[in-house]
């Protein structure tokens, strides 16, 4: 039993389009690029405690007058 004309190319469509998705997946690697930024840095800088003074969120400030 032959393919028809139309079952071969819609056989090479679907090859064609399941080879270019894993392309396009080939294209997303895990890396470390030299231009990512310092990171740990970055983090200890977010985690790091406020050196605000204790009172600095008193908005109750008492003026004379």
């Amino acid at each position: 039993m032959a393919l028809s004309s139309k079952s071969k190319i819609a056989a090479v469509l679907l090859l064609a389009a399941g080879l270019s998705a894993c392309a396009e997946h080939m294209n997303n690697w895990d890396t470390v690029s030299g231009r990512a930024g310092d990171a740990p840095a970055a983090n200890t800088a977010i985690h790091t405690i406020s050196p605000w003074p204790p009172n600095v969120e008193n908005t109750n400030v008492s003026a004379g007058g």
